[in-house]
């Protein structure tokens, strides 16, 4: 087949693209076309990584009969590209073509050589914005798989890390890779993993949100049963524990499983910044948490239901701070914590100069008007603001959504029944979470089922002299974290099989 016919039947399935380069060539009497789309590849390298060695090895066979590309010479001497092969199929050709690869089309020739030569405009790592680090690197994911993986191998350098390509979607083709440890990942749990990806027949898969809520265990609930994170340190310490990550093309947001909710209170710098520091910080997690979610509800049951469970001189300083208030305590609640989820929402939108200057002078302002002018009394705005900003204490954004949407839950049954109506609420939580599991490990572990070995290491930080095993949650198959004794060893797993 001529390069002329054959360039058209790759441009005639790929669409006739606008952005579909040709080259033809002339080189020691080949005739040759060059073919790529441009801001896939890197145009300026073409002369140089291409044409000038693929014109040194046309001299080299020069005057010989034998099919110009199928030579077992012609991909070394393609040495400057990042990944050459050979292909027969058009179709084949052409899904490369799509992906960033470089073709080249001979009329002397059946095969069809491709070249991988990227050239499109990569972000440098940084710092997520929305996982700030006290202390450890600075460094997040980008939208490159490549680069992903090499931020992952920098930190693990063990021949047993493993990496398996999967790709998914019909028309976007999106490159997924799992990422686990082979001698600590659980082989049941790889499994399911695979299972479940190989199980996704969808057109598109534009992020890594994608997938997190189609292979999720449960589909209805609202916490997060996968855990979400661009920080390359947490997702080394979390293959370092057993688990499994799941990268996505295009998506800086490596998902991580199993998880389960006392994951989602820790960060990497617990264990960067000392035993008493890290476990402070933790406790502060959990004390913020608690105010975040209950706090509101337990005002509106105290001072609405049952203000005989208040102190009476508290409760006269309350009455008389909203004695020319028209609204119940749970509407003015129920406003300030709507206002205040606009404003979060507005701010996440605007400019960050705009947002903070302006977050700060509309929250004084109105908070001083709505006060002012009858609607809105003090305490309810000291209650507010004290829950508000104990949301954010946590270090995972996903699970205070979660929290943002039952505190509504908890301030209506506070309204309806007081603190039996709260207590009630938050018991239907509990009971709710305690049913769900996340790649069937428990999500409320290591509470539930009870694991005193791994409880040592959950409301507060475990010293890492003393943490000579991993977690049995995740059932990593190595136990053994530090040196320790065979007894010791022994005893671990005894206690591993027993909690099975």
């Amino acid at each position: 087949m001529p390069p002329e016919a054959l360039s058209h039947k790759l441009q005639k399935l790929i669409g006739n693209p606008w952005d579909l380069a040709h080259r033809n060539l002339c080189l020691n009497g080949q005739r040759l076309e060059v073919i790529y789309l441009r801001g896939l590849v890197k145009e300026e390298r073409i002369d140089q990584a291409v044409i000038g060695p693929l014109q040194d090895f046309l001299a080299t066979i020069e005057g010989s009969d034998q099919d110009l590309f199928s030579t077992d010479n012609f991909l070394p001497a393609l040495r400057t590209a990042t990944e050459a092969r050979i292909l027969q199929d058009p179709k084949q050709a052409a899904g490369l073509l799509l992906e960033g690869w470089i073709l080249i089309v001979s009329n002397e020739s059946k095969f069809i050589p491709a070249l991988y030569l990227p050239g499109w405009t990569k972000r440098p790592p940084s710092e997520p914005p929305g996982e700030k680090a006290l202390r450890g690197p600075r460094e997040g994911f980008t939208e490159d798989l490549l680069e992903n993986i090499t931020l992952i191998r920098r930190w693990i350098k063990d021949p047993r890390l493993r990496v398996e390509e999967k790709t998914i979607g019909k028309r976007t083709k999106t490159k997924i890779l799992l990422a686990f440890l082979a001698d600590l990942a659980s082989p049941e749990l790889v499994r399911e993993v695979h299972k479940r990806l190989d199980a996704i027949e969808v057109d598109a898969v534009l992020e890594s949100g994608y997938l997190e809520e189609l292979i999720t265990d449960e589909r209805l609930t609202i916490f997060p049963l996968i855990q979400a994170t661009e920080r390359s340190d947490k997702v080394t310490a979390a293959l370092l524990e057993g688990r499994v990550a799941i990268l996505v093309d295009k998506s800086p947001r490596v998902l991580l499983v199993p998880v389960t909710i006392n994951e989602l209170y820790q960060s990497p710098e617990d264990y960067y910044l000392g035993y008493w520091l890290g476990s402070l910080l933790r406790m502060i997690r959990l004390i913020g948490n608690n105010l975040a979610i209950l706090l509101p509800g337990l005002y509106v049951a105290l001072v609405q239901v049952n203000p005989e469970l208040l102190p009476s001189h508290l409760l006269l300083n309350i009455a008389g701070l909203r004695e020319n208030f028209p609204f119940p305590i749970v509407v003015e609640v129920l406003f300030v914590a709507l206002a205040v989820e606009i404003f979060y929402e507005s701010a996440l939108r605007l400019p960050q100069s705009v947002a903070s200057v302006g977050g700060v002078v509309s929250g004084i302002v109105l908070g001083y008007a709505t006060v002012q002018s009858g609607i809105i009394s003090s305490p309810t705005l000291v209650v507010m603001i004290i829950s508000t900003i104990s949301l954010y204490s946590g270090p995972n954004y996903d699970v205070s959504i979660a929290w943002r949407i039952l505190k509504y839950l908890l301030i209506l049954g506070s309204a309806l029944l007081g603190v039996f109506g709260l207590a009630v609420t938050a018991a239907l939580i509990l009971a709710h979470t305690a049913t769900l599991q996340s790649f069937g490990v428990s999500y409320l572990a290591p509470w539930a089922p009870l694991q005193p070995a791994a409880l040592s290491d959950a409301p507060v930080r475990k010293p890492l002299w003393l943490k000579k095993r991993r977690l049995s949650t995740y059932r990593p198959q190595e136990m053994r974290r530090q040196g320790n004794t065979r007894q010791e060893d022994i005893s671990f797993r005894k206690e591993d099989e027993e909690n099975k």
